[in-house]
């Protein structure tokens, strides 16, 4: 039987859990690539407050390292935001052009942080707290500054 092509638009924890299940459950079945707009292996999201007060590095939130993905045999494109979808050609386009074909799609792209629509949201030093970047943006921000602002819970 030839394996399908299942593209995964998004590398967080729940879209990649479900391929941890995909491939316990239907090994071989699928040809299976993955799409992630962060330059990095899939991680606990949950743990990046840790990582922000120094208890942890970004290595030990790591979930699911470079190696898993190359042992399962699925092709990693990281750092490759999917900006497109062509339902009627199967396939999906990423910022810089890559596509990848598919017989399935599954969209696991999470939520982005809610910015308050106030003045000066867009000044240096404002800062969303979602991700990696986000992370690092705050740990630089506070080499430089004594005091923080935070909104929302």
């Amino acid at each position: 039987m030839e394996k399908k092509r299942l593209v995964m638009v998004g590398n967080g924890m729940a879209g990649c859990r479900t391929l941890e299940e995909l491939l316990k459950i239907a090994p071989g079945m699928y040809d299976i690539t993955v799409f992630g707009a962060e330059p990095h292996p899939n991680y606990n999201r949950i743990l990046l407050s840790p990582v922000l007060a120094g208890e942890m590095t970004v290595q030990d939130i790591i979930l699911n390292d470079w190696d898993w993905y190359r042992d399962n045999g699925i092709t990693l494109h990281a750092g490759k935001k999917v900006v497109k979808i062509d339902r009627i050609a199967r396939k999906v386009v990423a910022e810089d052009g890559t596509e990848a074909e598919y017989d399935r799609l599954l969209l696991a792209t999470g939520s982005n942080p809610f910015i308050l629509p106030v003045s000066g949201k867009d000044l240096p030093g404002v800062i969303a707290y979602r991700d990696i970047a986000d992370t690092d943006a705050m740990i630089d921000a506070a080499a430089n500054h004594r005091h923080a602002v935070v909104i929302g819970a």
